[in-house]
């Protein structure tokens, strides 16, 4: 897995979020290095490696933070496919057959005890070496399952792509956080 994404510049994901079993969203993230475009529940994302822009259309409001003032307990996109690599303890787990790929889980812990997440199961498609889903439980047993449905590798991406451009967005409320 490592070896595939260390490869590769630039990233489409797919996703199905769901929360205990019964909700689910989709959504897409395209990702190029640190910078990243992220559109779920209705919501876009725009990080130019400095700031995230968090628009939401329904309430004609944008939200700007820098990055490092972002929790960082959430991992943001740009890490999705190599966040594991540090802060936490890496013990294999189980060989699942899950729909359709053969799924090897590896469990990972925390390093930081202080926080919500009591472990992550991150699975990889024994087939194609992509992850293929990451379930983390939290500490009150409170599950939440990301499924990726696609990863296209290397793709061309515009350069205006993870740019905010306030001409854009009249009429919108921006809060400066």
């Amino acid at each position: 897995v490592s070896e595939k994404i260390d490869a590769s510049n630039t990233y489409l994901i797919n996703f199905t979020y769901t929360i205990e079993k019964d909700t689910n969203f989709k959504g897409s993230a395209l990702i190029n290095q640190e910078k990243y475009y992220l559109d779920f529940m209705g919501i876009q994302q725009i990080c130019d490696s400095n700031y995230i822009y968090t628009i939401v259309p329904e309430n004609e409001e944008i939200m700007i933070s820098e990055i490092s003032k972002e929790n960082s307990e959430t991992i943001p996109p740009s890490k999705l496919l190599n966040f594991y690599r540090e802060g936490y303890l890496i013990k294999w787990f189980d060989l699942i057959i899950d729909s359709n790929p053969n799924v090897q889980y590896v469990k990972l812990i925390p390093i930081e005890s202080n926080t919500e997440i009591s472990h992550l199961l991150l699975g990889i498609n024994t087939v194609n070496y992509d992850i293929f889903k990451l379930i983390e439980i939290g500490k009150n047993q409170t599950k939440t399952i990301l499924k990726v449905d696609s990863i296209l590798y290397n793709i061309k991406i515009k350069d205006d792509r993870f740019v905010f451009n306030r001409d854009n967005y009249n009429g919108y409320y921006i809060e400066e956080l």
